[in-house]
């Protein structure tokens, strides 16, 4: 059933997009290197990760769609490839409000991982179900705020569903750049309450090059309380106290938009 949904939220997409406008759209390549990873790989340790992510973005007269793929690298020979896909749906719009859109949302998350030469890990498929709206507030490039339910499908024995409020914003001035997102989800009996809040802060060295593409280099910084909801009752290998399912990474990021 999960996977009729899926490909037909896909099918939807696609269809949307070959018979309406397209706005914009941006496309990007991104290296992020940094350390005090927490539980990747799941042992309690704090490791240094270099992920690199393919994202698009793009506005369409139907709605918009976002999705992109991490892959992440780091120490005790750990890998991870993850994704989302993420359109969205307008479902009525407003002029001269803070409410610009009211979207039917759809995000599909999907991951997997491997751990040293015997190829432990772990995968999830997520699938989310929601609505939201498009905010027009002064000074702000952009802004949204989403109501998910979401159907968990993980292998950590924590997967019973659970619903999650998604915030996303940014900002510039010039060349400085301010966007991220914060993610809430709520706890179950199997899962503890998640905060994931992830901004990057970035400044363009397109003019500096002489290139027309922006050539973003900055930081991001992330702070995941509660990673992977992992329950006290039940922790993973090395989870010895609450900090240990805690992140705060700050990360060097270059970004380069295509």
């Amino acid at each position: 059933m999960k996977k009729q949904l899926l490909t037909a939220a896909i099918i939807a997409a696609s269809a949307a997009s070959a018979s309406a406008e397209q706005f914009w759209a941006d496309n990007s390549v991104s290296l992020l290197y940094g350390s005090d990873y927490t539980m990747t790989p799941a042992n309690g340790e704090e490791n240094t990760i270099t992920t690199m992510t393919l994202e698009h973005v793009s506005g369409h007269s139907w709605g918009g769609l976002f999705l992109f793929v991490d892959r992440l690298n780091g120490e005790s020979d750990y890998h991870e490839t993850y994704g989302e896909f993420s359109p969205k749906f307008t479902l009525t719009s407003f002029e001269d409000s803070v409410v610009k859109n009211i979207n039917a949302a759809f995000t599909y998350e999907f991951s997997s991982s491997t751990v040293g030469q015997n190829g432990s890990g772990f995968s999830q498929d997520n699938y989310l179900y929601g609505v939201g709206a498009d905010l027009a507030i002064p000074g702000m490039d952009f802004a949204s705020v989403t109501y998910y339910y979401s159907q968990r499908n993980t292998n950590f024995d924590n997967g019973d569903n659970d619903h999650q409020i998604t915030l996303t914003y940014g900002w510039s001035e010039g060349n400085f750049a301010i966007d991220g997102f914060l993610d809430w989800s709520t706890g179950t009996e199997d899962h503890d309450a998640e905060l994931n809040f992830t901004p990057q802060l970035t400044y363009n060295l397109g003019p500096m090059l002489g290139v027309q593409n922006k050539v973003k280099l900055g930081i991001e910084y992330s702070y995941w309380n509660n990673k992977f909801g992992v329950p006290v009752s039940n922790p993973f290998d090395g989870i010895e106290k609450d900090s240990d399912r805690d992140q705060n990474a700050v990360s060097l990021l270059l970004k380069v938009h295509l």
